[in-house]
């Protein structure tokens, strides 16, 4: 729980922004979500901020490249970084944020509502779009976010 206390501690220290930060992917990923994961702590810990953003579209989000409140309960992130099986997979995450931010026209720092977020996203980023720009996520085959962005 180091790490919880490290993006709380990052949060206040940018004064008046009151939101969360999440990782481009886990934006879209949260479209999908199905109540299944890695472990029951993170399962619980995913739901937690799903809510969160359900229940509150005026929600600040600051978009980010890095770990984020959905990775401070997964039991693959080490140091800061997404390791699975013993291998390093932090750069295949960072390259479906880049997909993601890229297709939105977004980049890291940026904010928004989280209704604002959903709208961009239906905009931009249809159904169809999820394999490419997911290539490489191991819970693609479900089809859980692409029913899930269809749904929005």
């Amino acid at each position: 729980m180091a790490h919880t206390k490290n993006i709380m501690a990052r949060e206040a220290g940018r004064g008046k922004f009151r939101g969360i930060p999440l990782r481009a992917h886990h934006l879209l990923c949260l479209l999908g979500f199905q109540g299944i994961g890695y472990t029951a702590d993170f399962i619980r810990n995913f739901q937690k901020v799903k809510r969160m953003i359900d229940q509150h579209p005026d929600l600040q989000i600051e978009v980010v490249d890095t770990s984020d409140m959905i990775c401070i309960a997964c039991p693959n992130m080490q140091n800061n970084e997404c390791f699975r099986s013993g291998l390093k997979l932090n750069q295949k995450v960072k390259d479906i944020d880049r997909r993601v931010m890229e297709r939105l026209g977004i980049k890291p720092g940026d904010r928004f509502k989280a209704a604002e977020f959903y709208a961009l996203v239906k905009e931009k980023i249809k159904p169809g779009d999820i394999n490419e720009i997911c290539q490489g996520c191991e819970w693609l085959n479900l089809g859980f976010c692409p029913r899930g962005l269809a749904n929005l």
